[in-house]
């Protein structure tokens, strides 16, 4: 009974939060569909409602950055696959390392204004996967604000912020 209570106190109940699957740990996120949309997250949702209802131009997920090229290791690369086999990588391509944000602003001329992505909880992987888009778009001159919204009343205020650029 307490743990119910508590749950309620703290506004979260068991079906408004993202589930967690017992056998692989990943975030299962909610999505939903508007304006012939899949969204992917309904952090995403209310973030694409309120870019629209402000009349902020936008890109959901049009545009993946290569972050890194893929390549070819020369040498031996003996890897541990499922189970308790090794397998020879020797001479397979590692593939590129990409990333697609969620929302993109840009001018006229197609000049990237502004990244939002929104992560309500981010994965292992992603803290290396946006140093290395930062990296990427400094590289690339693409220089611009980038936002990461982590709930509704941050993604309040960066609108308020692209709507002051």
């Amino acid at each position: 009974m307490a743990r119910k209570n508590q749950r309620v106190r703290s506004g979260l109940s068991s079906k408004s939060r993202s589930k967690v699957s017992k056998s692989k740990g990943r975030i299962q996120s909610k999505g939903k569909e508007i304006d012939g949309i899949k969204f992917k997250s309904m952090l995403e949702v209310f973030t694409y409602k309120k870019l629209k209802e402000a009349y902020i131009p936008l890109e959901y997920e049009q545009t993946t950055f290569r972050l890194m090229e893929g390549f070819y290791y020369p040498a031996m690369c003996i890897e541990s696959r499922k189970g308790p086999e090794f397998e020879d990588k020797n001479g397979t391509k590692v593939r590129d390392i990409t990333y697609t944000p969620d929302f993109i602003g840009r001018d006229e001329s197609g000049k990237i204004l502004w990244v939002i992505e929104c992560k309500g909880f981010a994965n292992d992987r992603f803290p290396n996967t946006w140093k290395n888009f930062k990296k990427h778009l400094i590289e690339t001159g693409q220089v611009c604000p980038l936002f990461l919204p982590k709930n509704q009343k941050q993604v309040l205020q960066v609108i308020e912020i692209i709507k002051s650029l």
